[in-house]
């Protein structure tokens, strides 16, 4: 699933376009790169019988990285609320689900049979932008439907936590960084306090 440079520089284009138009949703000018994207993987946990969500694919690059991790397209969920991007990410990965919905109904979308199951969420929105609220909405349906106990991935800008541990009851820390990725990125690992 190597991209070609047109492929990439248009999806670059679409990233770009569609920061442009609500640069406080999309939190940075550019997809991911590579050395973010293998950082990311590589803490991804899933057993047999679990599946992987990703909250807010954008245009692909994370959601193509788990699918050459070795997860199966069948497991992997996507979400990505904005039409564009999740139209983008369908025809970039086709045979994975995606659901151009607000995460937060992750619950009820992926039903009882998925609830419990999810050996990770990974979550590319940029969080630390929304007010407490809604982190706390977006968390309490990433609990819903992780494995009891499990943990939840989030790649930041940010230097330092990206949530407020103490205000969500959060334990948490930077499992990677990378300086090669615009801007600067860390992968940060949060479980129930």
């Amino acid at each position: 699933m190597t991209e070609t440079a047109p492929a990439a520089l248009t999806e670059s284009w679409l990233f770009f376009r569609r920061w442009l138009a609500d640069p406080w949703a999309m939190g940075s000018i550019a997809p991911s790169s590579r050395s973010l994207r293998r950082r990311i993987t590589r803490e991804i946990r899933c057993d047999a019988n679990e599946v992987v969500v990703e909250f807010g694919g954008g245009t692909g690059p994370v959601t193509a990285a788990i699918l050459e991790s070795g997860i199966p397209a069948d497991r992997l969920f996507s979400f990505e609320l904005d039409q564009d991007l999740a139209r983008h990410l369908r025809q970039r990965c086709p045979a994975v689900t995606v659901l151009a919905e607000d995460c937060r109904k992750a619950p009820e979308l992926l039903g009882e049979s998925l609830c419990g199951k999810v050996g990770t969420v990974v979550i590319g929105i940029p969080m630390i932008t929304f007010p407490l609220a809604f982190q706390r909405e977006v968390l309490d349906a990433t609990f819903r439907i992780l494995r009891p106990g499990g943990r939840f991935l989030l790649y930041s800008f940010m230097p330092h936590s990206p949530l407020d541990r103490a205000a969500l009851g959060l334990e948490g820390r930077r499992l990677a960084f990378t300086l090669q990725n615009l801007p600067p990125a860390s992968v940060w690992g949060y479980w129930r306090a």
